[in-house]
């Protein structure tokens, strides 16, 4: 959500396990949110500007009465795990490999070029042959992978 901060308040400093925390309050469109921040000096609202943020609505009990209060927070950029970076590394060599058999296997003859009438010249016929290869050999190396994961 996108709102013009009316006003930012200093609440507290507080410890939590993330250390040192700072409180404050936010006010826009009428509403007031709680907000932490590890720096006293944060930069993210202020007042008088348009910002991004997430708005959540969150609840506590005192005295046996629930209480709902907003907590507002800055929009994360969607980060990769760990996984998804190796996988992407692994299938970027999957596509080199694949190239390069499919090479081997048209340059040693075992695989020939695939002739249709659309074809008009040789390199083309080749091209064409290795692109499709290349990615059905791909393909079977991330089939075999997600076997291996099971």
């Amino acid at each position: 959500m996108k709102a013009t901060i009316t006003d930012v308040i200093y609440k507290k400093e507080y410890e939590s396990k993330f250390g040192p925390m700072h409180q404050f309050e936010v006010r826009y469109d009428g509403k007031r949110a709680s907000y932490s921040s590890k720096s006293k000096d944060q930069k993210h609202f202020v007042k008088g500007q348009e910002t991004e943020f997430i708005e959540e609505q969150k609840t506590y009990v005192k005295d046996g009465r629930e209480s709902k209060y907003l907590v507002v927070k800055i929009p994360q950029q969607q980060r990769e795990s760990n996984f998804g970076k190796a996988l992407k590394k692994e299938q970027s060599r999957y596509s080199g490999f694949s190239e390069s058999y499919v090479k081997d296997l048209l340059s040693s003859g075992l695989l020939k070029p695939e002739l249709t009438d659309a074809d008009e010249a040789h390199n083309d016929i080749v091209i064409i042959t290795w692109k499709k290869r290349s990615f059905e050999i791909f393909e079977h190396m991330v089939e075999l992978d997600k076997m291996l994961e099971q």
